[in-house]
């Protein structure tokens, strides 16, 4: 695991949106210049052990084995520290046997490009009515995991089916909110990351969603002005680990 303490590295995660804006500014194709200050500080910092950012089963699901796999390879073996994130149902049942928080519960060396994320124990989810207030819509979802993943009432308040509740609740109170057949990977992986992550890349819906909820991570869309951003609040932190005298 990363190093623990005040000074561990911090857990950079870029969905598949982002690392895929990222993969195709490596590869030069049009639109995506914004992404090199970005990339360039974030393969600094990564190579100083500031930071790791691992891929996820997710990205797996989402490519398909596609043109920018071999890119993405490329991309998390210079900034992963050799880590990836468990499967989110793994992730799930460590946090319900620990009843709180450890990075060793998201993070594994054991992840292969072979092995997408398993959506099927809530391949319905999306389809669940919420009414109500959000605290009723927000109880409502919780049950209905609670249930489809055969756990007890004492995890409800598990960080993955409170973040996942909550994110739920609040995309059913989006009456203009248009399906996408990526929602439903974009909510599992906020709900399993978001938990653990110092900075998140994403969407610009999810990332408002997080923002919304209350969610701990520093969250960045992939708008150019956000990018900047991102690429400031990696500098800045790479900053403050040299006026610190870290490697």
């Amino acid at each position: 695991m990363p190093k623990g303490g005040q000074n561990r590295a911090l857990l950079v995660y870029l969905d598949q949106n982002y690392a895929s804006r990222v993969a195709k500014y490596l590869l030069g194709l049009p639109h995506n210049e914004v992404f090199g200050a970005f990339w360039e500080e974030l393969r600094a910092g990564a190579a100083r052990g500031l930071w790791i950012a691992p891929p996820s089963p997710f990205h797996v699901l989402e490519l398909h084995g596609g043109y920018l796999l071999s890119t993405f390879r490329r991309i998390f073996a210079e900034v992963s520290g050799g880590f990836w994130l468990r499967p989110w149902q793994e992730v799930v049942r460590r946090q319900a046997e620990r009843r709180g928080l450890a990075l060793e519960d998201l993070l594994t060396r054991e992840g292969s490009w072979d092995r997408p994320a398993d959506l099927d124990p809530l391949w319905d989810l999306l389809d669940l009515e919420l009414a109500g207030s959000f605290y009723a819509r927000t109880e409502a979802a919780a049950a209905f995991i609670l249930g489809r993943l055969g756990l007890g009432e004492g995890a409800r308040r598990l960080p993955f089916v409170a973040g996942l509740s909550r994110l739920l609740a609040f995309r059913s109170l989006e009456a203009a909110r248009r399906e996408r057949l990526a929602d439903l990977v974009d909510l599992l992986m906020a709900a399993t990351v978001a938990p653990y992550a110092d900075a998140l890349g994403t969407d610009r819906y999810l990332r408002e969603a997080l923002r919304r909820i209350g969610c701990r991570p520093a969250v960045f869309s992939g708008r150019a002005a956000e990018v900047r951003a991102f690429a400031d609040w990696l500098r800045m932190r790479r900053d403050e680990a040299e006026r610190k005298g870290l490697p």
